[in-house]
């Protein structure tokens, strides 16, 4: 029998106590109308812990295959069952989209951007919510939302004035065609989940921007690496390649104050409204190996994100 250390153990003995205490309700809104944003009513799923007083919160923005019950909804089910609510947000379903594995360009980070901060004003008008604690996570196309929504540079862009979140968690992100070069932020809390073996959204950018992050300013970047892990580490089970799916892990690339993208092979100034399509021509790849979790490692992760949360107040 595996011997699960005390602390873990005394986690989810927490969270199976309070399993009961949840409930589940649809809410639909429409996505924030920032810059080339085309209104569209949006889906989403409030997982909201039974409380007495206001709850903490966290925006959930899916992966590129979707929202699925054993990424998103397990997110959701453990945040709820410490004490967080969670408001999970499809950004696919009503664009009329299953997935955007295969090609990226369908749903783009910057739509699901809006819509999490349409999450978010919406989040902030339910008295059973903290209005000063409700922040965002995602995992790899949700992570670069949870990262690109902490940088200042696009709060005009978005048109959402001072709006923020309390804090960011980025899971295995992409941080290679996705660094701005004004790194300046909210200044509010920042984790980097990454995985070590990550073929897809590679970990070391990662550490890299985390950096230039603090050097802008922002000391609360904290980053951890999972030795052995691959990207999408919640599929529990055996290393799965997926051979057609979009790989950008070539395109490294800096985006500048005007959103055009200088692409680092080539120094080249690559026009925002074009550069999806140039990378495709020039340095995508297709293929990236997923999966291969196991339910020690999801425990442990699992653990530190409740724990990086708990230390920020939530």
């Amino acid at each position: 029998m595996e011997i699960i250390p005390t602390i873990l153990a005394l986690f989810y003995l927490t969270v199976s106590a309070h399993a009961e205490m949840t409930t589940v309700e649809e809410l639909t809104f429409y996505t924030n109308p920032g810059v080339s944003i085309s209104p569209v009513k949006l889906i989403a799923t409030l997982y909201i812990p039974k409380s007495d007083k206001p709850v903490p919160a966290m925006v959930i923005i899916s992966s590129s295959g979707g929202v699925m019950d054993h990424v998103e909804g397990y997110y959701s089910r453990v945040l709820a069952q410490s004490g967080i609510a969670a408001l999970v947000v499809d950004s696919f379903k009503p664009r009329h989209v299953s997935t955007i594995e295969e090609d990226q360009s369908l749903v783009t980070s910057w739509m699901m951007e809006n819509d999490a901060f349409a999450a978010l004003s919406e989040l902030r008008k339910d008295n059973r919510i903290d209005p000063t604690k409700i922040g965002i996570m995602g995992v790899s196309k949700g992570g670069i939302v949870a990262q690109n929504s902490a940088m200042l540079l696009r709060r005009l862009s978005r048109r959402t004035g001072a709006l923020m979140f309390a804090l960011h968690v980025p899971i295995v992100p992409d941080c290679v065609t996705q660094q701005f070069r004004n790194a300046a932020s909210t200044g509010r809390p920042i984790f980097y989940m990454l995985a070590e073996l990550d073929d897809y959204t590679p970990a070391k950018p990662c550490f890299e921007y985390a950096e230039r992050i603090r050097e802008a300013g922002n000391q609360n970047v904290e980053t951890k690496v999972y030795s052995g892990q691959h990207h999408g580490w919640q599929f529990i089970g055996p290393v799965l390649y997926k051979k057609r799916a979009e790989n950008y892990s070539a395109c490294t690339a800096t985006i500048e104050d005007s959103g055009d993208y200088t692409i680092k092979a080539t120094n080249k100034l690559v026009d925002k409204q074009h550069v999806s399509d140039w990378m495709k021509q020039n340095c995508v790849v297709h293929g990236a190996h997923v999966g291969g979790g196991t339910e020690k490692h999801k425990r442990q992760s699992t653990a530190d994100l409740i724990s990086f949360l708990k230390r920020n107040g939530f």
